[in-house]
């Protein structure tokens, strides 16, 4: 439950909302103290499981470049081939176990490796509590609009 956004504030509405102990003390609650957070915000989703065919799903490592494609579609590309997450378009990509490889015969040139890809949606942040001061004087309007989630 947010706090109302006019009016009077109580100590025991504030204490309602962000949880502290008897007897109330303001001191319990600074933003980004025990109690008043600075953000809140949806943790990241769950992984989907590995996928890894070389048309549709797959992470693709080169000694130059460094290439996703997901349903089909490229979702990230760049010129370093060293990561093993990359965040893109909403999305978390996790590299997996290497699946095949292509490249490197008698005439040289780079190997390409192909390795099973996963993603989860990422992780959201929203700011809150920014009237509510992390040290000094605090007053009751402070908290005006103020939420613990």
């Amino acid at each position: 439950m947010t706090l109302q956004t006019s009016g009077a504030i109580s100590l025991s509405q504030v204490q309602s909302e962000f949880g502290g102990s008897n007897p109330i003390s303001m001191s319990e609650y600074y933003r980004g103290g025990s109690y008043v957070p600075t953000s809140v915000g949806g943790s990241a989703g769950s992984w989907s499981s590995y996928y890894g065919t070389l048309y549709s799903y797959y992470w693709e490592s080169s000694g130059t470049a460094l290439l996703l494609k997901w349903n089909s579609s490229t979702v990230y590309t760049t010129s370093s081939s060293s990561a093993t997450s990359v965040t893109t378009g909403g999305y978390e990509y996790g590299r997996g176990s290497m699946f095949t490889s292509s490249g490197g015969g008698k005439g040289g040139g780079p190997v390409t490796y192909y390795y099973q890809i996963r993603r989860r949606t990422t992780g959201s942040s929203t700011a809150v509590n920014t009237t509510v001061p992390s040290s000094g004087t605090i007053s009751m309007n402070q908290f005006y609009g103020g939420r613990n989630s």
